[in-house]
């Protein structure tokens, strides 16, 4: 048996290496977590921002694929519900559509039956262009036959992600951001013992030791098995690009969200209402090359335009309508030689060594917690196998409340309107401030509403469009882990994505504020400011 300081490092602090960081240190595991930016830097916080029941698997008639997806959302809707919530989606349907409207209610009973009946709320059918129009103006009435509404969920991906992190600390495990693995320590016999790190901020390394090792890379796992020089058959990828783009909710005003075919190449895409704006999107382009280089194209933003103007005509969107475009990389499970990428499964596989190395790839944002459990699982196997066996603890993420969820009076949307109805009882926070601070922390908005009490200057708006408060700067450095600007303003207090001018005409006040907190010299505030300023500019290369 190994004195190791850990009994496994995640490598990957994305959805998927959050969740197994918490799961493991919820049963009793000593665990690392090192990532080599933000948490959710990558691929997710670059989603279509979804919780989905797996409507489209209905097609190709892999039911165990939606009844696993409908349970994960009604999971998260309880341990999670001010970050989970239902949000109605409408399918119109137009002549010719294939499936027609009949085909595609029953396909939709279907999908109500395999979550128990306990979606949200039963799908409804609206049959002629008439019903359907009263629900949704702006679709093009030529051709419609009709439109179907069903409910899934959205969420904040990075916040998911983010409260994963939180509860793992808490918990006890070590994440650090901003944290690059550089290698791994291996014994004469080739087995791994531990990882170098290196903190990117501050410069320090060190050498972590552990009985495993968990590579949760996403988008990144090929890069990482050739920087390791792991051996593996073959590449374990195959990524695809995805593009949002970010619109003015006045050139499109949805109460619901779309599900769209592109007229374009027949693509299933989403139109999204979301924090005061409008979300189209996605793309689906193979990509090669680094991770680190994913961002929008001029071709991306025409191609979404071109599918929201087929069926939304009255707004003539235009490249001129974006107000910002995010790019993530999907990790999709690559074929074999000589196996037809169709017979595939687009969801995850855990790849486990006997140098004490276990490899997870691939899967959605809906079903992390059950990938978590799975590679942790499969992590204690190859523990025993190597003679390196603990004692964990039957613990489960099934019924533990993520953070924000912890102490509320009913695990629903109920008990977080309950929150926000304290917040302006007791602390006289207007309605607009209390809904979004108890949508977005959950129970632990009254810290925040505590500060705008002691300082009321806390309270007031970033953006006079949008409900983020200046309390939320000072509350993302203090509790929410955020290291940089771009941590706060990218994914804490999302400009970069909803605001107009992305958060520049805020962001040197930002830095003072996030500065005085963390103790940065003039050359270091300056260098986040340009760091920053790097990430505005490639969201907008495309222009």
């Amino acid at each position: 048996m190994s004195t190791a300081a850990f009994d496994l490092v995640v490598i990957g602090g994305g959805i998927t290496g959050a969740g197994i960081a918490r799961d493991a240190a919820l049963r009793g595991l000593k665990v690392a977590l090192f990532e080599k930016n933000d948490y959710a830097s990558g691929t997710s916080s670059k989603s279509s921002k979804l919780v989905h029941g797996g409507l489209r698997y209905l097609e190709h008639g892999e039911i165990g694929l939606v009844f696993e997806s409908v349970s994960e959302r009604r999971i998260q809707t309880r341990v999670a519900p001010h970050l989970v919530r239902p949000l109605p989606f409408l399918i119109p349907i137009y002549k010719g559509a294939k499936p027609g409207l009949e085909l595609m209610n029953f396909g939709l009973w279907i999908y109500d039956s395999l979550a128990l009946f306990r979606a949200p709320r039963l799908h409804r059918t609206f049959r002629g262009a008439r019903a359907a129009l009263e629900l949704e103006p702006q679709l093009r009435g030529e051709g419609l036959r009709g439109a179907l509404e069903y409910y899934d969920c959205a969420t904040d991906d990075a916040r998911l992600v983010l409260e994963n992190a939180i509860d793992a600390r808490a918990l006890g495990a070590d994440c650090r951001t901003y944290t690059e693995v550089t290698r791994f320590e291996r014994a004469a016999d080739g087995r791994i013992t531990g990882v170098h790190v290196r903190d990117r901020l501050t410069g320090a390394s060190s050498l972590v030791t552990a009985r495993v090792v968990v590579l949760a890379a996403g988008a990144w796992t090929d890069e990482m098995i050739r920087r390791f020089e792991i051996p593996m058959e073959r590449p374990i990828l195959r990524r695809t690009k995805g593009v949002h783009i970010v619109i003015p909710r006045e050139r499109l005003p949805l109460a619901r969200a779309i599900t769209l075919i592109s007229p374009v190449d027949q693509r299933v895409m989403f139109a999204i209402p979301w924090r005061e704006r409008t979300v189209l999107g996605t793309t689906d382009t193979d990509f090669v090359g680094s991770a680190d280089e994913v961002a929008a194209d001029a071709s991306d933003v025409e191609y979404l335009c071109a599918s929201g103007n087929g069926y939304f005509p009255g707004a003539n969107l235009t490249p001129d309508d974006v107000i910002s475009t995010w790019a993530g990389l999907r990790p999709l499970i690559a074929a074999p030689p000589n196996v037809d990428e169709s017979q595939i499964s687009r969801e995850h596989e855990v790849f486990s060594r006997n140098d004490g190395l276990v490899i997870i790839a691939g899967g959605k944002l809906t079903t992390y917690r059950r990938m978590a459990r799975e590679a942790v699982n499969k992590t204690l196997a190859l523990m025993t196998e190597l003679g390196e066996a603990v004692e964990v603890k039957k613990n489960t993420t099934k019924t533990r409340p993520l953070p924000g969820a912890a102490g509320l009076s009913v695990d629903s949307l109920e008990g977080v309107a309950e929150v926000g109805r304290k917040l302006m009882d007791d602390h006289g926070l207007d309605v607009d401030t209390a809904t979004h601070l108890c949508g977005v922390y959950g129970t632990r908005a009254p810290l925040l509403a505590a500060r705008i009490s002691e300082d009321r200057s806390l309270g007031r708006r970033l953006d006079k469009e949008l409900p983020y408060v200046w309390a939320e700067i000072e509350f993302a450095a203090n509790h929410d882990l955020a290291r940089t600007i771009e941590d706060v303003l990218g994914r804490r207090v999302p400009l970069l994505l909803v605001s107009r001018d992305q958060g520049l005409s805020v962001v040197d006040r930002v830095g003072d504020m996030l500065g005085a907190i963390h103790g940065w010299t003039a050359q270091q505030k300056a260098a986040m400011l340009d760091e920053y300023k790097a990430e505005v500019e490639l969201s907008r290369r495309w222009r």
